[in-house]
């Protein structure tokens, strides 16, 4: 399908290392509602009720600094207290991937299908759905060319384009080395401990379910640049050896 093509020539031109297309139908049955306390997941029918596709996209994030995330100075308090004033957050690759989002969005838009940009579906398991990898052994998308070294967003449009098959393999096979590296041995493979890790340790300063070992921890390994930012934990990420080659190469 030419439309098909056209989009997924558009995704690369913005930025996206890879792209890849499922139905909302062919979602359904992904995880959706309440994530314990980590987040809310949505269906893509409850993001735009007419969608008839939907597009994931991967990008690389080759730097650690790519995973900053910069709260305001009333963030922290936000868990304990009711504050008067409008507390903000940011992710660095949220801002990114929405800013190239969008221009996929727009340029369906302009050829007259209803678009929106999402973060609120279950984006790992929807990519393996539109084959762009595997959930790894550390529950992240590990793609065959930047192994976990990718960050998602997605499309939904009502535009019908040509679905991709879902990714079959395990590309971690008998690899463990992303589950030895962690250093509060958060994960088992294909599983997450989530109130061991430290990246949750530092987005929930006040959850009560992580305990003070962690926490220790947290403060010890955790980059803070300054005192409302931190750059989430990498190292499940940097110990995985697919994707490593071209990040030696960029290096």
């Amino acid at each position: 399908m030419v439309l098909t093509k056209d989009v997924k020539r558009r995704v690369m031109e913005v930025g996206f290392v890879s792209s890849g297309i499922s139905a909302p139908n062919m979602l359904e049955d992904l995880p959706h509602g309440p994530i314990g306390s980590v987040c809310t997941l949505r269906l893509p029918k409850d993001e735009l009720p007419t969608a008839k596709s939907v597009i994931l996209m991967s990008y690389y994030a080759w730097d650690p600094i790519f995973n900053l995330q910069v709260d305001s100075a009333y963030f922290r308090s936000r868990e304990r207290y009711t504050p008067k004033v409008q507390t903000e957050n940011y992710q660095l690759y949220y801002e990114i991937l929405k800013n190239k989002a969008w221009t996929v969005v727009n340029y369906l838009r302009k050829k007259g299908f209803e678009s929106t940009l999402s973060l609120g579906i279950s984006l790992k398991t929807s990519a393996v759905r539109a084959g762009l990898g595997c959930q790894g052994k550390n529950t992240l998308l590990v793609t065959p060319s930047h192994g976990p070294r990718v960050r998602l967003i997605s499309v939904l449009t009502t535009a019908e384009l040509d679905t991709d098959e879902p990714f079959k393999e395990d590309l971690c096979k008998d690899c463990e080395k992303c589950v030895i590296a962690c250093p509060t041995q958060a994960l088992e493979p294909y599983k997450i401990k989530i109130n061991r890790c430290l990246t949750y340790a530092a987005e929930k300063p006040y959850a009560q379910d992580v305990t003070k070992d962690i926490r220790k921890l947290e403060k010890k390994l955790i980059m803070r640049p300054t005192p409302n930012s931190y750059v989430e934990c990498w190292t499940c990420i940097e110990a995985c050896p697919i994707g490593k080659l071209r990040q030696k190469h960029l290096k």
